[in-house]
């Protein structure tokens, strides 16, 4: 039996958790779906006419419903409350994925739910700032969120590059506060710890700026994500674990690579490719679920995956998709477009397989006594 949801602040149950779950991985394949079809790999007709719809907006679908969906999940298993927060980030991107010639109105109701949702999410870093203390994570975590907001609302008025640089501040700030928050345990420097300040501040100058002025934004917003990039080798914990055994060592070798594709992401959009949008979302973000998602299992489903050395092949794969890619761009090849879109996908395939596998494995190795201790606790979001 699962513990009943009866109020606030008590733990959700393990079938919310499930269906919130559910909702996040409908809305990761109506967004990889969108993106096949935009390379060639399946046909548009499957997922309907182009403009507002996964076809057109796959992108969308996939910061405003997927991560916004599993971001916020994050913030509601730690924090005990606000569940609508990531189901209506969830039901937005499935109306975004299915708007088209059928649900023509299906699209301005999606924007209206990520928005609620975003700002709802803006209000659970709020109550933690309030009942568990502020501190400078927690800050860029809010801002992250507020990025998020203003990235549905450009959307929704049509303002691409302000949606762009709003729904990636998004992603980048939510990981920077995670690692800058585990930076505690070593502290940084004086100037390090400024310079990670000026660089929070700067890239939501960049996010504002956006509105107004778009070329002059991204070339601030690539200008930060170099710092960034290099910051992070610097500094993050991640870098003295590269040998670590297990999950610790794996998810340092995830975080290692994924801060390289930040580098060159920020090199080729300083360069003017336009691929660098995709090296920063395939690239980066992904290397940082791929390291992260063992470790949450736990937390977010009570799931111990065993650790397995075939957990690295998910980014393998990616890194030689987005290679491909990146050579489709620079040769105009539609051919080679279409089987890095499939090489995305089968990445994300393989992650799944795999993490499957080792959940498997380790519910078999598991004691009884391990497998309550593997229950949700709450967490400090911060």
């Amino acid at each position: 039996m699962t513990a009943p949801v009866t109020g606030p602040g008590l733990p959700l149950s393990r079938r919310l958790m499930a269906a919130l779950g559910g909702l996040a991985l409908l809305n990761l394949l109506l967004a990889a779906g969108g993106g096949l079809a935009r390379l060639g790999g399946l046909p548009p007709a499957a997922w309907g006419p182009t403009g507002p719809s996964a076809l057109g907006a796959h992108g969308a679908v996939m910061v405003g419903g997927f991560f916004g969906t599993v971001i916020a999940l994050e913030r509601v298993a730690a924090l005990h409350r606000g569940a609508w927060v990531p189901a209506l980030a969830g039901l937005g991107g499935l109306l975004a994925g299915l708007a088209g010639a059928t649900l023509p109105a299906a699209w301005p109701l999606a924007h209206g739910l990520w928005g609620l949702s975003a700002t709802g999410l803006l209000g659970l870093y709020a109550w933690a700032a309030r009942h568990r203390g502020p501190s400078l994570p927690l800050a860029v975590e809010a801002s992250a969120a507020a990025a998020l907001l203003a990235g549905h609302l450009a959307n929704a008025a049509g303002q691409a590059p302000a949606a762009r640089l709003g729904y990636a501040a998004f992603l980048v700030l939510t990981i920077a506060a995670e690692r800058r928050e585990l930076m505690r345990l070593r502290p940084l420097s004086v100037w390090a710890g400024r310079a990670f300040v000026l660089g929070w501040l700067g890239t939501l100058a960049s996010v504002a700026l956006a509105w107004h002025a778009p070329e002059e934004a991204a070339r601030l917003w690539w200008a930060l994500m170099v710092g960034l990039a290099v910051w992070l080798l610097c500094f993050d914990v991640a870098r003295l674990q590269w040998r670590a055994p297990a999950w610790a060592g794996h998810t340092a070798r995830c975080l290692g690579v994924g801060y390289l594709w930040l580098g060159l992401a920020a090199v080729l959009g300083l360069a003017g490719v336009a691929g660098a949008w995709h090296v920063l979302w395939l690239g980066f973000v992904w290397a940082m679920v791929f390291g992260h998602a063992p470790l949450m299992l736990p937390t977010l489903a009570g799931w111990r995956p065993r650790h397995t050395a075939w957990a690295l092949l998910p980014l393998a794969v990616m890194g030689l998709s987005l290679g491909l890619r990146l050579a489709a761009e620079a040769w105009a090849g539609p051919d080679l477009r279409a089987a890095a879109g499939l090489g995305h996908a089968l990445a994300w395939l393989l992650f799944g397989g795999v993490m499957a596998m080792a959940v498997r494995a380790g519910d078999r190795h598991c004691r009884p006594t391990d497998r309550l201790r593997a229950r949700p606790t709450p967490a400090d979001p911060g």
